[in-house]
């Protein structure tokens, strides 16, 4: 739910009982929601795994910087209008999440950077990461290269 103060209260960070309200540079609006309440699951184990791997493989600056260009690019795309992703590392998540789908063979929880070379995965450069559909196509996403 977006939030609108009649006195520029844009400074107020933090949570009250179960609500956690932030301000949002990108969006320059601040934002409320519900504070999520987490339960045991089977499914969760599995997840922080991958989670805390696609974190260990640290992309290079310069893969940053090139996922930050295509993260511009990607919304502008008429399509994600009210769909648009916040920061490189949600792009980042879902480009690896798409990889896995893809080719099933591929075990997030495990993968290392050696593996991504020796397998010759399309995540290694944007330009190949668009190219083999796990991203869609935007306007000069060929100069994308930079190798993770």
């Amino acid at each position: 739910m977006k939030v609108l103060f009649k006195n520029l209260l844009k400074g107020y960070t933090g949570c009250v009982d179960d609500i956690v309200m932030y301000y949002n540079r990108k969006l320059d609006r601040v934002i409320i929601r519900q504070r999520p309440v987490y339960r045991n699951h089977p499914a969760h184990a599995p997840f922080k795994a991958v989670m805390k791997n696609l974190k260990a493989l640290n992309p290079s600056s310069e893969y940053r910087e090139d996922l930050k260009a295509y993260l511009v690019l990607y919304n502008k795309l008429p399509q994600n209008t009210y769909h648009q992703i916040q920061s490189w590392n949600n792009l980042w998540q879902k480009l690896m999440w798409m990889l896995a789908r893809i080719n099933p063979e591929v075990d997030l929880a495990t993968l290392t950077r050696t593996d991504i070379y020796n397998l010759d995965l399309p995540c290694i450069s944007m330009k190949r990461a668009v190219e083999a559909g796990l991203l869609p196509r935007v306007k000069g996403y060929e100069m994308l290269t930079s190798s993770i």
